[in-house]
């Protein structure tokens, strides 16, 4: 039997496109085109965020999976790649820990005095 990679290059290339249509319509193992064309992109936009490699791997991963899960719902508005990435921004900022906002909690603009 061929495997997803083999069918892909032994023709013209698929694009993103076609191959989320064909894992739409069953043929589930194209799924392993997308993310080896992806793995560098996800992987180089989740370190950005993170700065920790094993945290951005964690993020490729889950992004891998919420992108599959909810593929159906790609509608096509923008590239595939694009929607991907969005995807892994999102996974990478949720687990980015929260910094405190400047100001809360302090008596601005009184010199941190309080008023009286």
């Amino acid at each position: 039997m061929v495997s997803p990679a083999e069918m892909a290059t032994s023709q013209e290339p698929l694009s993103d496109e076609e191959v989320v249509a064909r894992v739409l319509a069953g043929e589930t193992a194209m799924f392993e085109i997308v993310m080896r064309r992806h793995n560098q992109r996800l992987y180089r936009v989740a370190r950005a965020i993170l700065r920790n490699d094993g945290e951005a791997e964690d993020v490729m991963q889950d992004a891998y999976v919420r992108a599959y899960e909810h593929l159906d719902q790609f509608a096509g508005r923008a590239k595939f790649s694009t929607w991907l990435t969005r995807i892994a921004v999102h996974e990478a900022l949720a687990r980015q820990p929260r910094k405190p906002i400047s100001g809360v909690g302090t008596n601005v603009g009184t010199g941190g005095r309080p008023h009286g």
